[in-house]
């Protein structure tokens, strides 16, 4: 991508765009990209380079961005105030596998080490996972953790190859009418975290009476009683019954002795192997977003998607509504038509969607995006699509669908980033990238997120964050040498490096319930 960069201020794409980005605060008065600043331009927000007429289109990434709902003189400030979608809330997408892109050259012998799984699959992680059919057994779930987090220096020291003990719970499973979509999405969820291949033993907790029946979700030839599961394979998935065991307390020490004689014992026995990289499966997510986002964070995100691509492994994109205005950049690389089909009957599925609950695409911009100098859904867009990189787009799943197909993918998601994570780490993802502009302290159920921020004042700021991609603004790193060194954090992730929000201890699920409750 090209640009100019005098360090204070950047145009992206400088035979198009209208707006050039301020790097820092500007006055009135100054300069920037030799134009004379009219008013006061915030840091990362953008100023107009020339004057706009009323309803004009403005120009970022070499893309529209927006229309301008009232006259713009050339140094003024460009942002909600004078920006909005306009005439792109109307536009529809119609080149769909009008650009799909050569494969690049593969990237042989490049190598993590990993676990093996008993259906094949490779993981980056052994945790016990205690589960929850229903929100009435999470309760009970949580105090086995707590019971279990009293001895964890005991379970540290005894067994070193177990990374920890989680829970998944939520709040349903009962509720929703029974297998309706809604339902049906739900249950493919929790199947599919509970048999995440970062997982080493797991076992599930249901009250009894709900309408999630654990042989409903897993089916009954996966489903074993608890005390007949001892004895069991990784394949068995031990169950109890609340009802059935006692009550609460009951269940609790039967699930904590069950923990301490068989799982952790079973989940110590797995040892990293040598797993070529072609088998990774990394989830990309934004979250806190700015203006330095699309050009920074996430273009170096792309780069390392793309690398891990060329070694054969799998990279993919979430969140629907932050897709919403370019769109056009996914279908136009789609391998196939059918493809890029499926992706924008997802995008319409989900306007239905937003107008059921009053809502709208424009609606998806957070305060603190605007506050970091995102005007409109579409820019937002812009820089959200840069971390799915250059290659084809191979595939488009639903939400928390297992990933099958190699190459870079969509999954269509929320864009509330616990919901959106815990969805990509469902479908098989074993590690992530999180991209961030005012910071995150996000850690998903499971997978490790490694933090890469857009700017070099949020990374001095907060330390929660691995990487920074910050010196692209700076004028003192290329995105593809920020991207080289995602793509060798992510080899040493899924080989055991741990990430801060795995050191502090972050741990959260969140599954998108967009069902009907009776």
């Amino acid at each position: 991508m090209a640009s100019v960069s005098q360090r204070t201020w950047m145009v992206l794409h400088p035979t198009s765009d209208n707006v050039a980005i301020a790097l820092r605060a500007f006055e009135a008065g100054e300069k920037m990209a030799d134009v004379t600043v009219a008013e006061p331009i915030r840091q990362y927000h953008k100023m107009a380079l020339t004057d706009l007429a009323e309803d004009a289109p403005v120009y970022k990434y070499g893309q529209i961005i927006g229309y301008t709902t009232e006259a713009v003189k050339a140094g003024m400030w460009v942002h909600t105030h004078n920006l909005d979608m306009g005439k792109l809330m109307d536009v529809s997408v119609t080149d769909i596998s009008t650009d799909i892109p050569e494969p690049e050259p593969t990237i042989a012998d490049r190598y993590f080490l990993g676990y093996r799984s008993a259906d094949g699959r490779a993981g980056t992680r052994n945790y016990v996972l205690i589960g929850s059919t229903v929100d009435c057994s999470g309760q009970v779930v949580e105090m086995v953790l707590e019971e279990l987090n009293r001895k964890k220096a005991d379970y540290t020291r005894r067994y070193p190859n177990v990374d920890g003990i989680v829970g998944q719970t939520h709040d349903s499973g009962c509720g929703l009418v029974t297998l309706s979509e809604g339902h049906k999405q739900q249950n493919r969820t929790i199947q599919n975290l509970m048999n995440h291949p970062n997982v080493g033993g797991r076992a599930i907790v249901q009250l009894g009476c709900e309408k999630g029946q654990a042989e409903l979700i897993f089916g009954d030839e996966q489903v074993m009683p608890i005390e007949g599961a001892t004895g069991g394979s990784d394949e068995t998935l031990p169950l109890i019954t609340i009802q059935e065991a006692g009550g609460t307390w009951a269940t609790v020490d039967r699930i904590v002795d069950y923990v301490e004689k068989v799982l952790l014992p079973r989940a110590n026995r797995r040892r990293r192997i040598l797993i070529p990289a072609s088998e990774l499966i990394l989830a990309t997510q934004c979250g806190g977003s700015n203006a330095n986002s699309g050009f920074t964070a996430n273009a170096s995100i792309g780069y390392a998607s793309d690398l891990l691509i060329r070694c054969g492994g799998t990279a993919f994109i979430a969140e629907t509504t932050e897709t919403f205005g370019a769109g056009h950049l996914l279908t136009r690389r789609a391998k196939t038509p059918e493809i890029g089909q499926t992706y924008l009957d997802y995008v319409a599925d989900y306007r239905t969607y937003l107008a059921t609950g009053g809502g709208t695409p424009e609606n998806n911009l957070a305060y603190g995006n605007m506050e970091g100098g995102l005007s409109t859904i579409a820019e937002k867009a812009l820089g959200s699509v840069a971390k799915g990189g250059t290659s084809a787009l191979c595939w488009v799943n639903d939400y928390a669908e297992l990933i099958t197909e190699k190459g870079f993918g969509f999954m269509n998601t929320p864009a509330f980033d616990p919901a959106s994570c815990t969805g990509q780490t469902a479908g098989g993802a074993q590690l992530g990238v999180f991209s961030t502009g005012a910071g995150s302290c996000f850690g998903g159920i499971l997978v490790p997120w490694l933090k890469v921020v857009s700017n070099s004042d949020t990374f001095e700021r907060m330390e929660d964050m691995e990487i920074n991609a910050g010196g692209i603004a700076d004028g003192v790193d290329s995105f593809e040498d920020v991207g080289r060194a995602i793509f060798e954090y992510l080899l040493a992730m899924a080989s055991g490096a741990k990430t801060y929000s795995e050191k502090v201890g972050y741990s959260v699920v969140n599954i998108w319930d967009k069902g009907v409750t009776t």
